[in-house]
């Protein structure tokens, strides 16, 4: 559990590049499980969106979706087969408290090293006052995947897609251990 890092790194091609080599020294494959704490997110959208990415940066990976059901999640192998889990939620009034429901709930069932190794992943931009989560989070535009969909191109590396590899960074982060306080 960390606190929320700044985004306003840009984020460079060698950087990434250089993390992804790191966690594909450190594992064999990448296994990252987004959970969507409501029906209603595209988990399954952020899920081939992450994808997509690692493949773009070589990096063997298997990123699956999940959500918002905890128990059907852990009987299909969601969290124990995952390095990273990313939590995918939004700037509802119920995301925060549904999002300490699921942390509370993984250390009750073991899942330790899982809740560690948490990502949140914020659809919509941050409410002024709000008081940032103690997990790590990544701010995503709501419409993060037209945005790649529209510019079409591998490896949109300038400044205004900080938004799209933000989240590939982050995950990579905390594959490699870096993030460890």
């Amino acid at each position: 559990m960390r606190l929320s890092r700044k985004q306003d790194v840009t984020l460079k091609p060698a950087m990434l590049r250089a993390k992804a080599l790191a966690a594909g020294k450190i594992r064999a494959s990448l296994n990252v499980s987004v959970f969507a704490l409501d029906s209603s997110l595209p988990a399954e959208t952020l899920a081939g969106f992450l994808q997509a990415q690692f493949q773009e940066l070589s990096l063997s990976s298997q990123v699956r979706a999940a959500g918002p059901e905890r128990v059907q999640a852990a009987l299909t192998g969601h969290f124990t087969k995952a390095d990273v889990l990313v939590v995918l939620g939004d700037t509802s009034a119920k995301a925060e408290p549904a999002l300490m429901d699921l942390v509370q709930w993984l250390l009750l069932n073991g899942q330790t090293s899982l809740a560690e190794n948490l990502l949140y992943a914020q659809l919509g931009s941050t409410k002024s006052g709000t008081v940032a989560p103690v997990f790590e989070r990544v701010i995503l535009p709501l419409d993060f995947a037209e945005r790649v969909q529209q510019s079409g191109r591998r490896f949109p590396w300038a400044a205004s897609s900080h938004d799209q590899w933000a989240l590939a960074d982050a995950v990579l982060t905390y594959a490699t251990g870096l993030a460890a306080e």
